[in-house]
C-alpha cells in the first residue's frame, strides 16, 4: 500500500500551484483601448521631444542645449519604445456548439487576422476536464489541444451540463 501526499491531484496541480503557457492565456481586458492609449501617448512624447526644440534659449548657454538635447533623447526613445512595444499575448479562441457537440479553436494574429481555425467533434476526443477553474481539451492521442480559464460561472454550469450529456451519451 502507497501512502500519496494531501496535495496529489492527478489530473494536475492545485489552483494555486498551476502554470499555464503563455500562449493559453485568454486576456479579457481593454486591450484595444490600452493600445491606443499607448500609441496616442507615444506620439505625443515624440512631438514634445521635437516641440522642445522651438523653446527659445539664451544663446551661449551650452549646459541649456545639453539639457535641451539629453531631455528630447530621452523623450523620442521613449516614445519609440511606446510604439514598439510588444502585443500581449492572448490564447486561442474557443467557441462550443452543444447542439452540434462541435469545438472549434480560432487562432489569431497580431492584428486580429484568422491563423487557423480547427473545428473537432466533442464526442471524439480523447478527454475533456473541466477543474479549478480550466477547461482543457485533449485529442485522441492524449497531447492537449487547448487548455483556457474560465471565470463566467454560467460558462461552467453550460460546460458542465455539456460534459455530463457526453459521460451520459
Amino acid at each position: 500500500m502507497t501512502s500519496l501526499p494531501d496535495t496529489f491531484m492527478p489530473e494536475g496541480p492545485l489552483r494555486h500551484q498551476r502554470s499555464i503557457p503563455v500562449h493559453h492565456i485568454e486576456t479579457h481586458g481593454p486591450g484595444a483601448l490600452r493600445r491606443i492609449g499607448l500609441r496616442c501617448a507615444a506620439v505625443a512624447l515624440l512631438i514634445a521631444a521635437t516641440g522642445l526644440w522651438l523653446v527659445p534659449v539664451v544663446e551661449g548657454d551650452a549646459m541649456m542645449q545639453l539639457f535641451k538635447l539629453a531631455f528630447s533623447a530621452a523623450l523620442a526613445l521613449l516614445g519609440v519604445m511606446l510604439l514598439t512595444a510588444p502585443r500581449e499575448a492572448t490564447g486561442p479562441e474557443v467557441q462550443i456548439s452543444p447542439s452540434l457537440r462541435r469545438m472549434t479553436i480560432i487562432e489569431r494574429g497580431e492584428r486580429g487576422q484568422v491563423r487557423s481555425e480547427v473545428t473537432h467533434d466533442i464526442d471524439t476526443l480523447g478527454e475533456i476536464v473541466l477543474r479549478d477553474g480550466l477547461f482543457t481539451a485533449h485529442c485522441q492521442s492524449g497531447a492537449a489541444l487547448v487548455t483556457v480559464p474560465v471565470t463566467d460561472p454560467r460558462i461552467e454550469a453550460a460546460l458542465r451540463e455539456m460534459l455530463g450529456a457526453r459521460a451520459a451519451a
